[in-house]
């Protein structure tokens, strides 16, 4: 009997040590992690460190231990010895864990960590302050928290080597001080990579001894063009740099948190900076003026005079002794080639070297593609390699360039399929400077878009690719661009949380990820409170989903959040409390209202969720599309003009349908019961994102179904440069009827037009509502 009670309880506590622990939440989650039984109490617990580490694994043990200290309350001594004991905080070399990998073993005896370099102790350090209470990353002491690490066993690698996140200091400058914000909390998601974008059309950030008036000329705007209005300026001059002993301080300070700086020189194009301070570099001569508006600008370096290469060699050779990043990254984006169909020498060069219109590309492209090679291979003598974005490949890049593919993951698949490495930044998923939420009047004004944590966390970046393929895709990153992000809360705000998922992406194995465990364990506001910086809220909030349930002729209503907290709703537009309607299940709407849910969690304040649904006679009505929209713009199909929503001027908000190479062409079944006489359209003009008003637009009206009659129809004139973006609605009236079927009909207008500096490419057309009256 004694021996089978021992046996039942022994088993009684595996069982429950085996079960998920709430206090373990490590963001990006371990690839293996067992809990155990027990815990630690570190509050004055000695640090010892393995005499083989390095001096960085030291100094990042000997600071973890201070930080220890100082929030507990305790003394937390640190010494590095050649014979390690038995108990206490122990970070041990073992030279068979890969570089970026780790174990750590708790029991309730003491703390080991293993790695075989710097990165992996860094990684523990980590995980194990994620694991305490978040007091130890803030300033104050707090002895009074459970200075305990839980019990466990975490073996720990990560699945892409390549985990990098980009901030653009060009369109607004970011200081020193908060660059490093920036770098730290990379570091506490384990991230390796920082892509500094230094130069572009709005201002030379780097200082460059050789050329001095790329700062004290190239690094001012005079004027910046306010929101998105055309030709309106602050008239207010905007500028900043980086001096080389500044630099030097930040790759130091990234170099201690185990990341590495990549150095952003864009070329040829996005060079009017450059072209203000050296205007003999340009095709025309200038006069140039570095721009203050945002876009793309038709003045490029000229590849056809040798001081250009001279000027890019000398610019590199100063840049290749501040960063000893192997990789540079030279752009290669968005460079018309306008300028060079015009420049006497441009085309000397390319008769020079034979280059022809071939494949696709204008001899032009090609080019570009001999100024990618010839600084590709400088940077190949001096030890170095480039990294373009996917642009480059128009016009044969570099057999070795690594192709950053932003945008979607088309350039990237295209890359692997032709042999290149390639990093993973679709505009689709890892575009942060696009907004956080749907709701675009509840953000800060931004470029447009919608980027949300669960999107971010949803990407997986060998979809679409052979095991051979796969091979060449080096990791993942995601861009912070920030034309209008210029505070540093701002910038901020637009980071967190959406580095956490990218985190996850970049880290986990596919069968570790998993949205419920990342959002239902999620407790890194903690940490962000802690070292104050601004962060989403949206993750604590509520995510709604809504439907039309043709049979029913209403729109349900679905709503999840995380965790367990109750979710309470109104539908007359008031704000929920915890006397409103608590929601148990998916909500039907069969009438106009404004629909208002909240979840209420004791002690943070989280926002609202609100749609307004506006019912006309073909809310609710079954839809049928008739032509396929872009796969990228798809949605939820048909329904989304029958839904009653009227969304707000996001074209990646879900609630727009988009067509790229034929019209969109929907058919309602109107139920040939109720009589009707107008039905408007409605479509979203976004002339920078190349979304475009319909050609034209057309009813036509069935008894059957099969047999049209066209009942109305409105001709658009050509999109002019002046005019406003937003949305566009097309009111066609017509006699009163009750046919059954009603057939909507929006052409795209085809090519953009000559203003535009995307002229020649495929037009979008984005719908949204259709109303019938």
């Amino acid at each position: 009997m004694k021996k089978l009670l021992l046996t039942f309880f022994a088993g009684a506590c595996l069982a429950a040590c085996a079960s998920p622990d709430p206090e373990i939440a490590i963001v990006p989650y371990p690839n293996r992690l067992e809990p155990g039984c027990g815990a630690f109490p570190v509050k004055g617990a000695p640090v010892v460190c393995d005499s083989r580490t390095d001096e960085r694994t030291q100094r990042a043990v000997e600071e973890f231990a201070a930080q220890l200290a100082a929030a507990s309350g305790g003394k937390n001594p640190v010494a590095v010895v050649g014979e390690l004991p038995a108990s206490g905080i122990r970070f041990v070399v073992d030279d068979t864990l890969p570089e970026e990998g780790y174990k750590l073993d708790i029991t309730k005896k003491g703390v080991e960590v293993r790695a075989s370099h710097f990165p992996g102790f860094f990684y523990a350090v980590q995980s194990l302050k994620q694991l305490l209470p978040a007091a130890i990353y803030g300033t104050e002491p707090a002895p009074g928290e459970q200075w305990k690490l839980p019990a466990l066993s975490i073996s720990d690698a990560p699945r892409f080597g390549y985990r990098g996140m980009h901030l653009d200091v060009a369109r607004h400058f970011f200081s020193v001080e908060e660059v490093k914000r920036y770098l730290d909390v990379m570091a506490i998601h384990k991230l390796n990579r920082f892509h500094w974008h230094l130069t572009d059309d709005q201002g030379w950030r780097i200082e460059i001894r050789k050329y001095p008036a790329l700062t004290t000329v190239g690094s001012i705007r005079n004027r910046t063009i306010i929101r998105k209005e055309r030709d309106n300026y602050d008239n207010t001059p905007y500028g900043g740099y980086y001096t080389q002993d500044e630099i030097r301080d930040v790759v130091k300070y990234a170099a201690d948190r185990a990341i590495t700086v990549i150095p952003e020189i864009d070329l040829p194009g996005h060079m009017l900076a450059a072209l203000t301070a050296y205007p003999e570099l340009g095709c025309t001569g200038g006069p140039y003026e570095v721009w203050g508006r945002w876009g793309v600008a038709e003045d490029v370096l000229c590849p056809g005079q040798e001081k250009t290469f001279e000027f890019l060699e000398n610019v590199l050779d100063e840049v290749l002794g501040l960063f000893p990043s192997e990789l540079i990254h030279i752009g290669g984006d968005e460079c018309p080639k306008v300028r060079w169909e015009k420049c006497p020498r441009c085309q000397a060069r390319i008769r020079q070297l034979g280059l022809k219109d071939r494949d696709g590309y204008t001899a032009e492209h090609y080019l570009q593609g001999y100024v990618t090679d010839r600084i590709g291979k400088f940077l190949a003598s001096r030890g170095r390699r480039i990294i373009g974005w996917d642009e480059i490949l128009e016009g044969q890049a570099p057999s070795d360039a690594i192709v950053m593919s932003w945008r979607g993951s088309a350039g990237g698949i295209k890359a692997a399929q032709l042999g290149h490495d390639v990093i993973m930044t679709p505009n689709s998923h890892f575009y942060f400077d696009y907004y956080q939420s749907p709701d675009a009047d509840a953000e800060p004004f931004g470029i447009g878009g919608c980027v949300t944590v669960d999107k971010v966390y949803s990407y997986d970046p060998m979809e679409g690719l052979t095991p051979e393929q796969q091979t060449h895709i080096l990791g993942v990153q995601a861009n912070l661009w920030t034309e209008y992000i210029a505070t540093d809360d701002h910038l901020e705000y637009m980071l967190l949380p959406r580095l956490a998922a990218l985190s996850e992406v970049q880290w986990c194995q596919p069968e570790v990820k998993d949205w419920t465990r990342f959002v239902n364990g999620f407790r890194m506001e903690r940490i962000y409170t802690q070292m104050g910086y601004e962060f989403g809220k949206h993750i604590f909030g509520i995510t709604g989903k809504y439907a039309v349930d043709p049979v029913a002729g209403t729109v349900v209503v679905s709503l999840t959040t995380q965790g367990d907290a109750p979710i309470h709703y109104t539908l007359d537009g008031s704000e929920p409390t915890a006397a409103s309607s608590r929601y148990t299940g998916p909500v039907g709407i069969d009438r106009s209202c404004t629909f208002r849910a909240a979840v209420l969690r004791e002690g943070m304040e989280n926002p609202t969720y609100s749609r307004e649904f506006d019912f006309s006679k073909s809310t609710g009505r079954p839809a049928v599309l008739n032509t396929a929209p872009n796969e990228r713009y798809t949605f939820e199909g048909a329904s989304l003009l029958v839904d009653g929503y009227h969304s707000r001027p996001v074209f990646t908000s879900g609630a727009w349908l988009g067509y790229l190479e034929q019209p969109l062409d929907v058919t309602i079944d109107m139920g040939g019961k109720q009589p009707y006489s107008s039905v408007v359209l409605e479509t979203l003009v976004q002339k920078g994102d190349w979304i475009f008003p319909p050609s034209s637009v057309s009813v036509s009206l069935s008894d059957d179904g099969t047999n049209f009659t066209e009942a109305a129809a409105i001709a658009e004139p050509e999109a002019k440069a002046g005019d406003p973006d937003g949305i566009k609605r097309y009111e066609m009236q017509f006699p009163e009827t009750s046919a059954r079927y009603l057939k909507v009909v929006a052409r795209t207008v085809g090519s953009i037009p000559a203003w535009h500096p995307g002229a020649g490419g495929r037009a979008y057309l984005f719908a949204g509502e259709v109303v019938v009256e």
